[in-house]
């Protein structure tokens, strides 16, 4: 598939999303009276010149339309600034938006609820990692002061190690346990502040 080029209205007005109103319009003006100039010569790319100049202009023009255009612009993921990241990601966002018949606002809509999904499922998984490393660092702190107790005759090695076994054991069992109320009980209620505070 041919790779597109967008190009933002401000890059086809050539001025920046900080022009004011009064800037852009005049910049407009000056640009129609060239390409109109051309057009009156017989350049054929000219009347689309212009049609292109004047669609940017009407929706630079009015505050309500150049708010929604900056807001599609400010899609990081698919866009930056009106240019794809990468030629690619283009690609992909092109195909998709024609392979599903969605509008550029529903794929917007799309494309944050997975970013937030994407980011409440990370956030899980760090926390359960850090949960996983903290009961491993505490079972190798007992099984290396374990290892550094001195038995002193053979029985009292003997119920050290059933005392050991056992307590691995039971370290284990309730480990995992806690690891389940962490996940299933904790996490969630977290989870769903977390989206309360998003919403």
């Amino acid at each position: 598939m041919a790779r597109t080029k967008r190009e933002t209205f401000y890059a086809i007005l050539g001025v920046t999303k900080e022009s004011t109103p009064e800037t852009i319009e005049a910049i407009y003006l000056k640009e129609l009276e060239f390409w109109e100039r051309l057009q009156a010569a017989g350049v054929s790319e000219a009347q689309d010149k212009i049609l292109e100049l004047t669609r940017a202009y009407l929706t630079l023009a009015d505050p309500e339309k150049r708010k929604d255009y900056d807001s599609q612009l400010d899609f990081e993921f698919v866009l930056l600034d009106g240019k794809a990241k990468d030629p690619e990601m283009e690609e992909a966002y092109d195909v998709y938006r024609l392979g599903h018949h969605k509008t550029y606002q529903e794929i917007i809509s799309e494309f944050t609820r997975f970013r937030e999904e994407m980011g409440d499922t990370l956030w899980i998984l760090k926390k359960t990692t850090i949960y996983m490393v903290l009961n491993l660092l505490l079972y190798s702190g007992l099984v290396l002061l374990h290892s550094l107790w001195n038995e002193t005759s053979e029985t009292e090695k003997t119920i050290s190690d059933s005392a050991s076994g056992w307590g691995s054991g039971l370290f284990l069992i309730l480990s995992g346990v806690g690891y389940l109320f962490f996940r299933f009980r904790f996490l969630k209620k977290e989870l769903e502040k977390r989206k309360e505070r998003r919403t």
